[in-house]
């Protein structure tokens, strides 16, 4: 191989290395965050070997199968529609650098997953079945090559040979085979170990005398062979330059008895339990012996889920698991160490030294400690078990510390000894819960006494500085200057004995204050939050999680503006940027990274002594004060950010069928109206803390949150095409790099396809015709009878009735002629002709309305004052007609009955109500017309209002004329004697000219 390619390879290689740290090795195993998952986690047990492959599932072989693990479930391999799911027991996993996976069982056989689909190599040697397989390969030409208890056995045209012979092997079973980063196999054969350069034909030996339990590479690249006790160097094979491991080759396979992580710890099995031996793979080429040079180990029972250990594999995250008889454990970082002091600590209070690392003091245990920069802690002073005592620093760097006695400010070697306010000492001393140093005088809390000041060598009361009692925390500020905070949310600023209130407002109240700190700016924190001073006021911080900022008892700023929190949920990182944009803006919601309790915070922030929770060393590390102990943090440290979660769809569910293969569109049968989607995301270290969004395209409106749950149901879906997304983001807020998407088409039923709504809709016409012909045909009918009926009634008015009273005119007019022309018999006659005329008129009118169906031309006033006039001769009663607003034509019918319910009324008014005077009424308002009827005579009977008349018509017709044009009739007795017939049709019915669809409108709708 050319320098050239040599160069181009290591180009390449070093591309592909993984971006993140291996587990701090400066911390005990016992350290690290530890999960163990067993069968009643849903664990397969007997677990033998690990891989993970290039999409970034973690596989997992077991005497029970193939399993697939999420970080969160462990589920059962399941071959797709038509195709065999391995069920053999699985001995051995290799992951190709295509994605492939090569699957190896116990009582023989290899199997091929590749982008979801199985496929299955043969299970037999000739005539024989094969042994157990213990290792596979497939090489840079694509051959396929299994070490099994039969020898070295390679895939030739579908069918396995035996090449051991042929290539220069030892009869016999081979125990590994690998292959490395220059395209070399390496075998362990019996005692030997070989390997096959590129090209070659056949093995060369290059150690003999071992017994070989596994080939494993360090980071650098070197090969090493494991036999358990002993650990060996593998001189180098290749020509050319060192190449480092590849991410391939890291993520391959587990190991039987231990691997290297990629800073070159060696973490060892059997050994019992397990253990680490640091920086061997940094180390010359030699023989070493890890499990008895472990720099750490668990091998102890409860601390592990079983001391038979099978395999160890470290995934792409840098994250260890072990497989064992029992189930999977796993170690990953925590990002906060815990403080190991002696145990029994309840409450802490924090300074700092001349040299400026930590000090803490601990009650009740009542001991001194120093915190060093590299975790470790040393007990300076210990005294009688205590409450009280406390810890600060002044502005200059002194050490404050308040003791049973006295106080002590400390600077280098000088100790200054202050006393104690008079009078406070009990039995075991002053009992002293506060120190503070605003820069020119202290501030002094004693537990039921309240707060002192100690200026210029006196002691003054906080009653006397006009504070309030029952202070809840306080803070210094500049020279002179101090805030407290009260638990009703109270704060008080004083400066040089000027005191500012600032009272919680409306949606700006934070509850108790739990911490006060004066910077770059003025924060409080309370139960409910986290507040700035922004001009007059305190304005609260927006927070997705109001409480992962609640109860904040201590904060830390970094140097680069970075501050750390310590919060009710463990520490909150804000970064300066997110601060500033917070700042600017109070109403966006803070961005922010937890590290809580699955990152090694001991609990939630301590509160209950009132004082600050959280300082940082001159080294780089923060300390932080919880309920259950001290946690550091290494701010000096920085990870390199983790693979993005990769998003997988897992499953379909739909009227009890699963479906799988979700790269293709899922077709669901007719009648499908509701389905399950099951999907997850990949990132091994905090798979817990992943958050999910999803959106089924034509369903949801936008993105749907759904925190930490892995699976959606979806009811009530109709026939058609949808496309589901899913995304995830882990706990640093990075979000997948692509969505997984999956299409879904719901095919429909007969009944919801257009060709049956088409059908319906000509069905519905259909019937809609027959309706209207129907409808037409009686309404026809029903003219037709009408119109021969009234022509009936015109042809006998005309043939009998008018005639009659032609012929009476005419004798009349012939006996008229006789009188003499002065006789006042003759006058009288005269006029009774003149009547007779008009009624001769009228009939003639009324035989014409009866043929046209109408009034003619509508001239309602004309007719009724005709009708009147002819009554009122042959009657004592004055007639009169008086008109309202401007006369409209009115619509046909509506003319035609209100003339015939008018006359009506007229003809009882002038005949029976014995009156002194009648009048009509026509009144044409906008929203309706009227007419009434009124006379002065005698009323009509209450019991003739209620039921008519019996035997006669006259009244019920004017009632059943009135509800046929759609009015309203009221007959009454008005008050001082007479009748009143009125009537009442709305506009759009009575006057001409109106849309007919109108007149059925509710009376209230057409008036609005």
């Amino acid at each position: 191989m050319s320098k050239f390619l040599h160069l181009v390879c290591l180009l390449a290689l070093l591309a592909g290395v993984p971006a993140a740290h291996a587990l701090d090795s400066k911390i005990a195993l016992s350290d690290y965050h530890h999960d163990i998952w067993t069968s009643k986690d849903g664990a397969p047990g007997e677990v033998y070997s690990m891989a993970q492959t290039a999409d970034g599932w973690l596989w997992i072989g077991a005497s029970t199968g193939l399993y697939r693990f999420d970080g969160v479930r462990f589920t059962r391999f399941e071959a797709l529609s038509g195709e065999v799911a391995p069920k053999r027991p699985v001995t051995a996993l290799k992951a190709l650098r295509n994605g492939d996976l090569l699957i190896g069982y116990v009582f023989g056989g290899l199997s091929l997953l590749s982008k979801g689909h199985i496929s299955h190599y043969p299970s037999s040697l000739g005539n024989e079945l094969m042994g157990p397989v213990l290792n596979a390969i497939r090489d840079d030409d694509g051959a396929v090559w299994a070490a099994t208890t039969n020898g070295l056995l390679q895939l030739r045209q579908g069918a396995w040979r035996n090449v051991g012979e042929e290539m220069g092997l030892p009869p016999g079973r081979v125990s590994n085979i690998l292959l490395d980063q220059y395209s070399q196999i390496w075998l362990a054969a019996g005692e030997h170990l070989v390997v096959l350069a590129r090209g070659a034909k056949r093995f060369r030996t290059v150690l003999s005398g071992y017994s070989t339990v596994n080939l494993t590479a360090s980071p650098d690249g070197r090969l090493w062979l494991d036999t358990h006790g002993k650990l060996i160097t593998v001189p180098a094979q290749h020509p050319g330059p060192q190449l480092p491991r590849p991410a391939w080759m890291a993520q391959a396979e587990g190991q039987e008895s231990g691997i290297f992580d990629r800073d070159g710890n060696y973490w060892t099995l059997g050994c019992p339990g397990m253990c680490r031996t640091d920086g061997i793979g940094q180390q010359a080429n030699s023989v070493y012996t890890p499990a008895a040079e472990a720099d750490s180990r668990l091998d102890q029972p409860w601390q592990v889920s079983n001391l038979t250990a099978n395999v160890v594999f470290e995934d792409r995250d840098g994250n260890i698991w072990i497989g064992t008889q029992a189930g999977v454990e796993r170690f990953r970082n925590n990002r906060l160490a815990r403080a190991r002091l002696n145990g029994g600590e309840r409450f802490f209070s924090f300074g700092r030294d001349h040299d400026g690392r930590v000090l803490v003091w601990a009650k009740p245990t009542n001991e001194l400690w120093r915190l060093n920069e590299d975790g470790s802690a040393v007990v300076l002073e210990r005294g009688p078990a205590s409450h009280f005592g406390v810890l600060s620093n002044s502005p200059d760097g002194a050490l404050l510390k308040a003791g049973a006695q006295h106080i002590e400010r400390r600077r280098g070697d000088a100790v200054e000894i202050i006393a104690y306010p008079d009078g406070l000492s009990e039995a075991g001393g002053v009992s002293a819960t506060r120190i503070l140093d605003d820069g020119r005088a202290l501030w002094l809390s004693v537990s039921r006494r309240g707060t002192y000041r100690w200026q210029d060598g006196k002691w003054t009361h906080q009653g006397e500085l006009g504070l309030p009692n029952s202070i809840a925390f306080a803070a210094p500020g500049g020279p002179g200057e101090m805030w407290f905070g009260y638990n009703d949310g109270l704060i008080l600023h004083y400066e040089n004995g000027r005191l500012t209130r600032y009272t919680p407002e409306r949606g700006e109240d934070i509850g108790a204050i739990t911490y006060i700190h004066q910077g770059p700016e003025v924060l409080i924190g309370g139960d409910g939050g986290l507040a700035v001073l922004q001009g007059e006021q305190f304005r609260r911080l927006n927070v997705a999680d109001a409480e992962a900022l609640s109860r904040v008892s201590g904060m830390v700023i970094a140097a680069n503006g970075d501050r750390w929190f310590n919060g009710n949920k463990g520490v909150v990182h804000v970064r300066a940027a997110q601060w500033r944009a917070a700042l600017a803006d109070p109403r966006a919601p803070l961005e922010y990274t937890l590290y809580g309790v699955q990152q090694g915070y001991p609990g939630f922030a301590a509160t209950a002594n009132r004082q600050p929770s959280a300082i940082a060393d001159a080294y780089g590390q923060l300390w932080f004060a919880g309920v259950g102990g001290i946690a550091r943090l290494d701010s000096s440290r920085s990870d390199p950010p983790l693979q993005p979660p990769a998003v997988k769809l897992e499953m379909l569910m739909s009227q009890g069928k699963r479906y799988l293969d979700l790269t293709q569109p899922v077709v669901l049968p007719p009648g499908t109206t509701a389905l399950r989607i099951e999907y997850t995301a990949l990132s091994y270290t905090m798979p817990e803390a992943l958050r999910f969004r999803y959106q089924l395209d034509g369903v949801d409106q936008g993105w749907q949150e759904t925190g930490t749950r892995r699976a959606v149901s979806y009811t009530n879906l109709r026939p058609g095409d949808y496309r589901f997304r899913v995304a995830a983001m882990n706990q640093f807020g990075q979000w997948s790099k692509e969505e997984a998407v999956m299409s879904v088409r719901i095919l429909p039923t007969f009944t919801q396809t257009p060709l049956f709504y088409g059908l319906c809709a000509l069905a519905g016409a259909g019937l809609l015709y027959l309706l209207y012909r129907l409808w037409a045909r009686q309404a026809t009918l029903r003219i037709a009878t009408r119109m021969a009926e009234r022509e009936r009634i015109a042809r006998a008015l005309h043939d009998t009735f008018l005639q009659s009273v032609h012929g009476l005119t005419l004798s009349f007019q012939s006996a008229l002629r006789a009188l003499p022309s002065d006789s006042a018999s003759r006058g009288r006659i005269e006029r009774v002709l003149l009547l007779a005329d008009q009624v001769m008129e009228e009939g003639r009118n009324e035989v014409q309305d009866l043929r046209s169906g109408a009034m003619g031309d509508g001239d309602l006033a004309h007719g009724l004052a005709l009708v009147g006039e002819v009554l009122q001769e042959s009657h004592r009663a004055v007639f009169s007609l008086r008109t309202l607003g401007r006369p409209r034509r009115l619509d046909e019918q509506v003319a035609c009955e209100a003339y015939s319910i008018a006359r009506e009324a007229l003809q009882n008014a002038f005949r029976h109500a014995g009156a002194a005077s009648i009048q009509i009424v026509l009144e044409y308002a906008p929203g309706a017309f009227s007419l009434q009827v009124v006379d002065d005579g005698k009323g009509i009977a209450d019991e003739l209002i209620r039921n008519g008349s019996n035997g006669r018509w006259g009244l019920t017709g004017m009632f059943e004329r009135a509800a046929r044009i759609g009015g309203q009739l009221a007959l009454e007795n008005v008050e001082g004697g007479g009748t009143r017939v009125r009537l009442e049709v709305t506009a759009a019915r009575a006057y001409a000219g109106q849309a007919r669809w109108k007149r059925w409108l509710p009376r209230w709708l057409r008036a609005g």
